[in-house]
């Protein structure tokens, strides 16, 4: 018995690593149901006049921008070429961006109008 369930296992895991690649395509369902996801290590957080920090994490600069702060990110968009291209991927002007913000794993949280 013990010898049958291993090679239905062993089955079953050669049949999941076959259809992983075919896993890495994001359907249509999923997109309409939990959003795109992008996998480029980007998150960006669109801030407006009716947005509201209900958690306290975002700072008071990002609510209440600086020109200059502003210029800054704007030139570390340009600077970067896959922060750029995944800006695109999402639709964002970089002359919309307020802030960028580099994550503790290393990827960035954009904040953007």
């Amino acid at each position: 018995m013990k010898m049958m369930n291993a090679a239905a296992l062993a089955g079953l895991l050669a049949a999941t690593i076959g259809a992983a690649p075919a896993l890495a395509e994001q359907s249509e369902l999923s997109r309409i149901l939990f959003g795109r996801s992008y996998n480029d290590n980007v998150t960006a957080v669109k801030v407006g006049p009716s947005w509201r920090d209900t958690d306290g994490t975002v700072p008071f600069f990002v609510m209440k921008p600086h020109p200059v702060r502003v210029r800054a990110a704007q030139a570390e968009v340009a600077a970067d070429a896959g922060l750029r291209d995944a800006l695109e991927l999402r639709e964002i002007a970089a002359k919309n961006v307020i802030w960028v913000q580099t994550a503790a794993n290393g990827g960035k949280i954009v904040y953007y109008r």
